[in-house]
């Protein structure tokens, strides 16, 4: 959360300890985090992914800014840009600059290919997200050929840049064997890795995912992970969120962020309380066309949802319930 704030320090902490009393004494919703997926389309299909089976408009560059003009008024601080692939967009530069003249605290989530590319267009961004799922011969199998050396690429071109940048390693059939690999990576690379399991429909669809992880293997890899953060390597997720996230697939209860802190917006302006949880709305078709005919106070939360497997979301969760790992985790990356 503190990566590069264009906020400062002090204004993030103040603004997070507002939504807390705000949010979980005075029950009232504070949206500060959203996430934006402008686009569906991707240069790569990763096996765990369906987002280009997702048939989704996009709205325009003015639709889009109008949208974040609103999301500022209603009190959103941080926003995550999404896909498929955000560096797709020809306009995606357009969309970043005036989510930073706002005042956003702009961050990108990318497999990385198009970032050499699109570096005049990331310095109004204030962390990247890059996706890391193993060593070459792994992540190439997974997202396709030389999605490996274009992370890699990626992740150098934003340090040369000055911007912030970490791996995102989604746990799946093909890399549970190599996530030490992952970490030994991460390491020489000098950047920290989050991880989380690949849920059991492909993302952003609701057809079963070919490459979910066997739950037992994964279990033995997240405990794995456990100690490998314990013992100082550069694991990005509390010991608080791998314990949780060890109980995958199992319903497992944990306080909900989804449309009371945080939201999803997909390419054609539905605006969600939880992407995941409610995938099959606008795929049924839901299309209010502009994120302006949506307001935040409207959102739900979903009925009947006691699963939580997204590790930034399970990160804020624990936050937000005042868990000390977490609590910990989170204000190391302020010191």
């Amino acid at each position: 959360m503190a990566d590069g704030s264009k906020l400062g320090t002090l204004r993030q902490m103040a603004l997070l300890a507002t939504a807390l009393v705000k949010i979980r004494v005075l029950r009232r919703p504070m949206p500060l985090f959203g996430e934006w997926n402008v686009t569906f389309r991707c240069n790569l299909r990763c096996k765990y992914c369906g987002a280009c089976n997702a048939a989704a408009d996009e709205l325009g560059t003015d639709d889009v800014q109008r949208g974040l003009d609103t999301l500022w008024d209603l009190g959103v601080r941080w926003l995550t840009f999404g896909g498929g692939e955000p560096l797709i967009r020809k306009d995606i530069g357009e969309i970043l600059a005036h989510a930073r003249a706002r005042g956003f605290v702009v961050f990108l989530s990318t497999n990385g290919w198009l970032v050499p590319q699109h570096m005049d267009d990331l310095r109004y961004v204030d962390h990247v997200n890059l996706s890391l799922d193993g060593p070459r011969a792994v992540h190439d199998d997974v997202r396709g050929p030389g999605a490996f050396d274009k992370t890699l690429e990626a992740a150098e071109a934003c340090r040369q840049g000055g911007i912030s940048v970490s791996l995102q390693c989604v746990m799946s059939s093909y890399n549970l064997g190599v996530l030490d690999d992952v970490v030994a990576i991460a390491r020489a690379q000098g950047l920290m890795v989050m991880f989380q399991p690949a849920t059991k429909w492909l993302d952003s669809s609701t057809e079963a995912n070919p490459i979910a992880p066997p739950v037992e293997p994964y279990r033995e890899a997240i405990a794995h992970l456990v100690e490998l953060k314990r013992s100082g390597a550069p694991v990005r997720n509390s010991v608080a969120g791998l314990e949780h996230l060890a109980k995958w697939p199992d319903p497992t209860p944990i306080w909900c962020s989804a449309g009371v802190l945080t939201f999803s917006i997909e390419p054609d302006g539905t605006m969600l309380a939880c992407h995941q949880a409610q995938v099959g709305r606008f795929l049924k078709g839901h299309r209010p066309g502009t994120a302006l005919d949506v307001q935040y106070a409207d959102l739900s939360v979903p009925k009947g949802c006691v699963q939580c497997w997204c590790a930034p979301m399970v990160e804020l969760a624990l936050l937000f319930s005042l868990r000390p790992a977490a609590l910990w985790n989170a204000l190391r990356s302020y010191l």
